[in-house]
């Protein structure tokens, strides 16, 4: 079988290494990074009743909140090689409510929908090699609204819930990887610290329910540097 002389070889492949490398550029001052693609909201909720009495049938349950994909949003801007301030959008996210405990375990409540825009610092680790991983901290601010609730709970005296907008910490840690010199792909996990209240109301009265929804949000989105 015949080989290569060293002499081919070598230069082949540094040409061929020089194409990858050449091709792939790290964000720096002044750039914009927009971000596309799948964002996961898995609440980890938590609630108790402060205010007011539940109905008999509600005594002693919680409300579980379920998990959504939607398709999420984010842009960044470099305010240095090293420093990027980056915003969260997505579109609407809905969850279903249930009952979880109590004689009612599993019943569905209602659903809602909500917006978590996040605003956040980030340090981008830039390195040699086309992997850049992050770390951020920032605030969100959560608006919930269409809260509807189901025909199962009106049977059990419910007749609306309301949930009041949430204001606090997020963190975050990410990485993009740079296909060239202009688009990436980006895998973000991020903790929302969404702290609520939620008045159900019925034909007697009110109850207060503090509701922590405390989300881990899941991205893996394409991304785009110019």
């Amino acid at each position: 079988m015949t080989s290569f002389p060293r002499a081919v070889i070598a230069p082949a492949a540094l040409a061929l290494t020089s194409v990858f490398v050449a091709g792939v550029a790290h964000a720096e001052a002044g750039d914009w990074i927009v971000r596309g693609g799948v964002t996961y909201v898995a609440p980890n909720d938590n609630t108790s009743s402060r205010n007011g009495e539940l109905a008999p049938a509600l005594q002693g349950t919680d409300v579980a909140v379920s998990s959504e994909p939607q398709f999420g949003l984010t842009i960044a801007y470099l305010l240095s090689d090293n420093l990027a301030v980056e915003l969260l959008g997505a579109s609407p996210f809905k969850h279903d409510l249930t009952l979880s405990g109590g004689a009612l375990d599993g019943s569905p409540l209602g659903d809602i929908k909500h917006l978590p825009p996040t605003l956040s610092m980030q340090y981008r680790f830039n390195n040699e090699s086309a992997f850049t991983p992050y770390v951020g901290l920032g605030l969100n601010y959560t608006f919930f609204f269409s809260e509807d609730v189901s025909d199962e709970a009106r049977a059990l005296g419910i007749e609306k819930i309301e949930l009041d907008d949430s204001f606090g910490p997020a963190a975050q840690v990410g990485v993009d990887y740079a296909l060239n010199d202009r688009w990436l792909i980006n895998a973000d996990v991020r903790y929302l610290q969404i702290e609520t209240t939620a008045e159900v109301r019925t034909a007697t009265g009110s109850t207060h329910v503090d509701v922590d929804v405390d989300p881990w949000v899941y991205t893996l989105a394409l991304g785009y540097r110019f």
